[in-house]
């Protein structure tokens, strides 16, 4: 199960991040988990940028092991995203940078925002942002166990 959600969350344009909403100037940093709560993405900044990595994942049974990212190392600690602001010409703040899949390396166009109750809002599109489709995190309060590892139903 946790494979199919990289696959929608990292892959190809046909399985790509949506249409944002607008920002806010200032990029909040903390925890979110996504949209289909089986993984929590750490936010923070990271050099000039803010960088997303994953830090908890939903397992479908206590014994699975972690999965290997393309370099064969856990896929925990991954950064999943770069991004650096922009300002639009309605004066709101896009963050704009990359997405990485984990599995393979690779790369692919983002953009972040936050709308007033502060989800994050994450896309990522080969060529053309209008290609996208919007996923939408929310802030995690919970507890990252041991491992990696997040509690099946996270609330």
């Amino acid at each position: 199960m946790f494979r199919l959600w990289f696959i929608a969350l990292c892959l190809g344009a046909s399985a790509v991040f949506g249409h944002a909403a607008s920002a806010d100037p200032t990029f909040p940093a903390g925890d979110w988990i996504t949209a289909n709560q089986q993984a929590v993405v750490q936010v923070a900044p990271c050099g000039d940028k803010i960088c997303g990595t994953l830090i908890g994942m939903v397992f479908d049974h206590p014994t699975d092991p972690m999965p290997k990212d393309w370099r064969g190392l856990p896929q925990c600690g991954d950064i999943i995203f770069q991004v650096a602001p922009e300002t639009e010409s309605d004066g709101s703040v896009t963050w704009h940078g990359t997405v990485t899949d984990p599995r393979d390396g690779s790369v692919f166009q983002a953009t972040v925002t936050f709308d007033a109750q502060n989800n994050l809002h994450l896309r990522g599109y080969v060529g053309l942002p209008l290609l996208g489709q919007t996923q939408i995190w929310q802030p995690y309060n919970g507890h990252i166990l041991t491992g990696c590892r997040v509690p099946r139903n996270p609330d």
